[in-house]
């Protein structure tokens, strides 16, 4: 079922959630565990996404980009490739700070590859888990999500990116436990229609740099990119929260 997404995510007092999701491959880090994935979700305020929505969509229209991806950012791909360095940085400059003041919380989940099967086998235990790595995080990530939702005094809208092409914001009627949820479940959408998803993937693209690129910071030796990732966690407030109550050094062996 479609939904007008603008709609239910500028009604005044909402509780507002955007997730993506971001890999590290292999083991980059000595310290690292090897092939992490990693699910956000960033928490906003619908009194003040408004004002956001309209300053990303707006920056974007006056500098002929799209949508915020992180990745293809600081890589200088896509509709970066002819931008400088300088010009890529300030790009995700200004989409971090836009978002950084207004950030109720961030949630997450990581889970090293290898510790999966374990994981399954154990929940195999109380009956068959027919779903693979991705799709088995995914499940355990929104239904920490929701069952931290539905405790909110507020409404809650949950928005997530999209898994396969579509053209609009589609309501996931799959989750009976999401039925509380503005619209009856999770939305999907595509990322470049909503600016909340843009913010969640740099946030995910932030936790990924700092995980990955710690030896730099230890040694004062970050780039401009890796400053704007290490500002944006360290403006998280009460810091990351993991749905499973572990702390971020826990992805560090």
């Amino acid at each position: 079922m479609t939904i007008d997404l603008p709609e239910i995510l500028l009604k005044p007092d909402r509780v507002l959630v955007f997730c993506d999701d971001t890999d590290i491959a292999q083991q980059p880090v000595a310290s690292l565990q090897p092939d992490l994935r990693i699910l956000i979700g960033v928490q906003l305020m619908s009194s003040d996404y408004g004002t956001l929505s309209e300053k990303i969509q707006s920056w974007l229209e006056a500098n002929g980009a799209t949508e915020f991806h992180a990745t293809d950012i600081v890589s200088g791909k896509g509709a970066w490739k002819t931008k400088s360095i300088g010009e890529r940085q300030a790009a995700l400059e200004f989409v971090a700070s836009a978002f950084a003041g207004s950030l109720v919380r961030v949630d997450a989940l990581w889970l090293a590859k290898g510790s999966y099967a374990a994981h399954k086998e154990e929940a195999e235990k109380l009956g068959k888990v027919s779903v693979g790595f991705k799709g088995g995080l995914r499940r355990v990530f929104l239904r920490c999500l929701m069952e931290r939702l539905s405790t909110e005094v507020l409404p809650a809208v949950l928005v997530l990116d999209q898994e396969k092409a579509q053209t609009d914001a589609v309501v996931d009627n799959s989750w009976p436990e999401g039925a509380f949820l503005v619209g009856g479940g999770p939305v999907t959408a595509p990322s470049h229609l909503v600016p909340g998803l843009q913010v969640a993937d740099t946030m995910a693209w932030a936790v990924n740099r700092y995980l990955t690129k710690r030896p730099l910071f230890d040694s004062g030796k970050q780039s401009g990119f890796d400053q704007v990732a290490l500002e944006l966690i360290a403006a998280i407030p009460g810091k990351l929260k993991n749905v499973l109550d572990e702390s971020l050094d826990e992805a560090v062996q």
